[in-house]
């Protein structure tokens, strides 16, 4: 129920016993949105590390031969890193929302819990092009290892032609996992802030009628 539903339900004598009423249902809200955040976060980051172990041998070993297993290595445990920093932020997020007793500071923090899930939105979308772009720079400074590898099944492609695939192949399996991610938190996270921005316009309201 909104402000203007209050309004019309109880009338401007009581207002202020309606304000304290909607300031507590948006503190409740807010706070079981940004747990539900919280939520699909450490959800997602076991998703990821369940994932990694799946990874075919055969997958592996492409990459043995080029010498980029250490930095493959690394990137992921950065990468695991910055994801439980974000995590971190989520969760302060929800206990400072849950404890919040003021009407601005609540909208302050929900604020601030909008642009963590951004940055962390951001982040993980740069990062797959970051890391791919490196990987493939990489790779195509070994042409001769590439187009060994990309031969290994008998296929007699010329030299040209090796590199011309590997490239096409590797920009379309970027935007086909982008394009995933992308429509995934756009239904998690993008409906997750479209409530609490809806939040935030109601207490704004609450604000200024004070």
């Amino acid at each position: 129920m909104d402000l203007e539903t209050y309004k019309k339900s109880w009338g401007n004598q009581q207002l202020e016993n309606t304000s304290v009423d909607i300031y507590k249902m948006s503190r409740s809200k807010s706070s079981s949105i940004v747990k539900w955040i919280f939520i699909i976060g450490v959800l997602e980051l076991i998703f990821w590390t369940s994932l990694n172990f799946m990874v075919p041998q055969k997958y592996l070993e492409f990459y043995k031969d080029f010498k980029v297993m250490e930095l493959i290595k690394v990137s992921t445990y950065v990468h695991y890193v910055v994801i439980l920093v974000f995590l971190v932020l989520f969760y302060k997020n929800y206990n400072s929302i849950s404890i919040t007793d003021n009407t601005r500071r609540l909208m302050n923090r929900i604020l601030s819990v909008r642009k963590t899930v951004k940055y962390y939105v951001y982040y993980n979308l740069g990062g797959i092009v970051l890391s791919n772009a490196v990987l493939i720079f990489i790779l195509l400074g070994q042409p001769k290892d590439l187009i060994k590898a990309m031969n290994a099944d008998g296929l007699n492609m010329e030299a040209n032609e090796v590199i011309t695939i590997f490239i096409v192949t590797s920009v379309l399996m970027v935007l086909v996992m982008l394009t995933i991610i992308w429509l995934f938190y756009r239904f998690t996270y993008g409906r997750l802030l479209k409530k609490l921005n809806k939040n935030y316009k109601e207490l704004d309201n609450l604000e200024n009628l004070n």
